[in-house]
């Protein structure tokens, strides 16, 4: 039902522009599997991988990311500001069922518990590349969102450290800038319906 097709089309509306379609290139695109793994032809880059994270986090909303907020003066006089242009792209309720989903990770077994702030919502997802060549880890907060990626130019693997070096640098500056934040937590829309599934059958 859903298919790589469309999971491309959402993913160009989320702002990740690196994806190759069967109509660009016949041979080497990305309409295959092994994109729901990352299996991609040129990945994405890790401002495009924030840009679509922050998507979920502000509730399914896309941000044109930017690099400056403001260019002033000597007189204190704004003489540049960004258009940053907002999209929908997924629904506040799928958004919060996206964020519940990727909060698992940080909680107790999962892949990226060092990730956890106290008091703080947090929503994290590891990921790394055959050989070890790509290490990553995604994620956001209330406050923030955040994509860290570590790896080499030339492909190479990554060894030498315990746990996974793009999640330790996103720990420590995302710990650092949350110190002094007031604790939160991400907030449910009306909409939302739980159920209890048996796991034997599958009903209600």
């Amino acid at each position: 039902e859903l298919g790589p097709s469309n999971s491309i089309a959402f993913l160009k509306k989320m702002g990740i522009t690196s994806l190759v379609t069967a109509e660009e290139n016949k041979e080497h695109n990305d309409e295959n599997l092994a994109m729901v793994l990352g299996g991609l032809t040129y990945g994405i880059s890790p401002l495009e991988m924030a840009g679509a994270y922050a998507a979920i986090a502000n509730g399914g909303v896309y941000i044109t990311p930017t690099f400056y907020t403001r260019m002033e003066d000597a007189s204190g006089n704004i003489v540049l500001e960004p258009v940053q242009e907002k999209t929908r792209v997924m629904s506040e309720q799928n958004a919060y069922i996206a964020k519940s989903i990727v909060q698992e990770p940080v909680k107790s077994g999962g892949t990226a518990t060092y990730c956890a702030i106290s008091g703080m919502d947090v929503a994290a997802k590891t990921g790394t590349t055959d050989n070890s060549y790509d290490r990553w880890l995604c994620g956001f907060t209330p406050y923030y969102a955040a994509a860290t990626w570590f790896g080499y130019d030339e492909s190479e693997e990554v060894k030498g450290f315990s746990q996974n070096p793009a999640g330790q640098i996103w720990d420590a500056v995302m710990t650092d800038i949350h110190k002094n934040l007031q604790s939160a937590s991400f907030q449910k829309p009306s909409g939302i319906v739980e159920q209890t599934i048996c796991r034997t059958t599958g009903c209600l």
